[in-house]
């Protein structure tokens, strides 16, 4: 199978500020032989990657498609969220790229090394519309038609399986996110304290507690870097996958509904094909078929029928491919899941470590100063204590050692 390592970076703010988006800079390296170059990039924006969700989606049937990061009309533009989005789009692409059917997608090619991508995507539109009628404007949408009934209980018990999932990752996300944002609280009163401390330290307490507590503020700035951090990685690792398989939940039942149209497909193919024989039959029988009518009458009756045979056999390999679809998706959690649970408690570990290192290097250090500067005489400092200590030690270095020339 090829492979693909794409990721996505640079994002840059253009146009106007009433109609301004942000554009990403997708780079693709790729071992696929349906590709002219080995390495390229593009320039693509979010509505690029919405309209290529949608359109594999149209054009795979059955398949789940990693979805884009949903819109969001206010703060599109801040920092975090930028990051938080390109990230998220990195990962739904790399997706995409990596699955066996849709990698083989044109329209997947055409996104990732069209260096016309605005006028491309339009003559696609127009085919697309042309080719599907409806369907694009549909995609997300309940079914229009003959009310279906499930015939097999595993999509019941899936369908009941995903609202509760869906529900888990829901309060997931949210938990997540009210932690990350008391972290960042915390991580904000921590410096507050590191600079109260650093002021305290400016005044006038003397030389040794003044350095004591300039160490106390340098231990605290490191502390809020370091819970920063962490709010940060909360949302990049635990918080970004919940989110993305909440998202991914819906992909799912998107595949369900491309059942129910490929079933609605044969079962109108089928109608078709039973009024065509009926209709056969009838003329037949009234005796107002001719001799040379009969063969073409009997090929149309044929052509119906081979039609409906096609539309069950979509319906029963969508169905196949929908329950392998399911089975991936259900692998592919257990392992992201696993792999953010990891790295979030690696890099929670790795900071909390950091933090007792410094607070016991500065705390050694603080009450060792603390405890000479308390046993000082008032007045007295720690300097003139070291200068009559040193002067001690040296005058009994003296006496102890062999004069050269005895008396």
């Amino acid at each position: 199978q090829p492979t693909f390592v794409i990721t996505v970076d640079d994002p840059q703010r253009v146009g106007d500020p009433i109609r301004a988006y942000t554009m990403y800079t997708v780079h693709t390296r790729t071992t696929s032989p349906l590709y002219s170059k080995s390495t390229f990039s593009v320039l693509r924006r979010y509505s690029d990657f919405l309209w290529l969700y949608e359109t594999l989606s149209l054009n795979n049937p059955g398949v789940v498609v990693p979805p884009v990061p949903e819109k969001k009309p206010v703060g599109r533009f801040d920092a975090n969220f930028v990051q938080q989005r390109r990230n998220a789009l990195e990962k739904c692409i790399q997706k995409i790229a990596s699955h066996p059917v849709l990698q083989k997608d044109p329209d997947l090619k055409l996104f990732l090394e069209s260096d016309t991508f605005a006028l491309d995507i339009k003559h696609r539109k127009a085919e697309i519309a042309h080719e599907k009628g409806g369907l694009m404007a549909s995609i997300g949408q309940s079914v229009i038609g003959p009310r279906f009934y499930e015939t097999d209980e595993w999509f019941d018990r899936q369908k009941a399986y995903l609202d509760s999932l869906e529900s888990q990752l829901r309060g997931l996300v949210k938990a997540i996110d009210t932690v990350s944002r008391h972290r960042s609280e915390v991580a904000a009163a921590t410096g507050e304290f590191a600079q109260t401390v650093s002021d305290l330290a400016s005044s006038d307490v003397g030389q040794q507690l003044s350095a004591s507590l300039a160490g106390l503020a340098d231990v605290e700035r490191k502390a809020q870097d370091l819970q920063n951090a962490q709010a940060q990685e909360d949302t990049i690792t635990i918080l970004s996958t919940a989110d993305e398989y909440a998202r991914l939940i819906n992909s799912v039942r998107m595949a369900f509904t491309s059942r129910i149209r490929t079933y609605h497909a044969w079962q109108q193919a089928d109608s078709q094909a039973k009024r065509a024989k009926q209709q056969h039959e009838t003329t037949r029988a009234q005796g107002k078929m001719t001799a040379d009518q009969i063969p073409r009458s009997l090929s149309q009756v044929a052509e119906a029928e081979r039609r409906a045979l096609d539309a069950k056999t979509d319906f029963e390999q969508v169905s196949r491919l929908v329950k392998t679809e399911v089975a991936r998706f259900e692998q592919e959690r257990i392992e992201d899941f696993k792999s953010s649970l990891e790295a979030f408690l690696d890099g929670m570990i790795t900071r909390q470590k950091q933090v007792r290192l410094e607070l016991f290097r500065r705390g050694h250090t603080f009450t060792l100063m603390f405890t000479l500067h308390s046993s000082l005489p008032h007045g007295k400092t720690t300097s003139r204590l070291y200068s009559r200590r040193s002067a001690r030690q040296l005058q009994g270095r003296q006496e102890s050692r062999p004069s050269l020339f005895p008396s």
